[in-house]
């Protein structure tokens, strides 16, 4: 299974939690639709799923466990992991990264690469620790947010492609904004009954 979603923002190398909750919020947005529309990530939309409970960075789950998702709170918010452990799930990203830089300008302006690259895969799990949510307004009512990761371990192969992005740019424009493309593959690790169709 594969689909592409789409990230137009800042991302600085060694984003702040605040940063990378917003991140996770478009990204939420679009996961939602896709659970919505993909069969094999419907179950995911149902309202009493099994809890998760964090352990330091693994998520203990109920056994048997008889849904595909479950959710873990956290600082009130329902984080749903669309790629989890439970069920062998993995997956491979082919980012194409639009960016003020012209090509072959890897570290300047909006930082290093590889540490703007850390701060969107901690914003495509689910977090682990409230402080991982330090500075972010706490819904007045339990929120469900679908994340792509339980943990971004469960990423097996990576590609970037870094492009310059051919706009006009303004004072209000950060040098930090970049497009992104993240084209999802996702892969069982071990085929079995709960993964089929992966």
């Amino acid at each position: 299974m594969d689909f592409v979603l789409r990230y137009r923002g800042p991302i600085h190398a060694n984003g702040d939690p605040k940063e990378k909750h917003s991140i996770r919020k478009v990204i939420h947005k679009q996961l939602k639709i896709l659970c919505a529309q993909e069969p094999l990530l419907k179950d995911a939309q149902k309202e009493n799923l099994p809890q998760g409970t964090l352990h330091s960075r693994e998520v203990k789950v109920p056994r048997p466990l008889k849904s595909m998702f479950y959710t873990v709170s956290l600082c009130g918010y329902q984080f749903v992991p669309i790629i989890n452990r439970p069920h062998e799930l993995a997956c491979a990203l082919e980012i194409l990264m639009l960016r003020r830089e012209k090509p072959g300008a890897i570290i300047s302006h909006g930082g290093d690469l590889d540490n703007r690259l850390k701060t969107l895969f901690d914003a495509l799990r689910m977090p682990h620790h409230k402080s991982e949510l330090s500075g972010v307004k706490i819904p007045s009512k339990e929120e469900r947010m679908y994340c792509l990761l339980e943990d971004d371990s469960l990423i097996t192969r990576v590609s970037v492609n870094t492009q310059q992005l051919l706009e006009p740019s303004s004072k209000e424009t950060s040098k930090s904004i970049v497009e992104l493309l993240i084209h999802v593959f996702i892969e069982s690790m071990y085929p079995m009954r709960g993964n089929i169709g992966f």
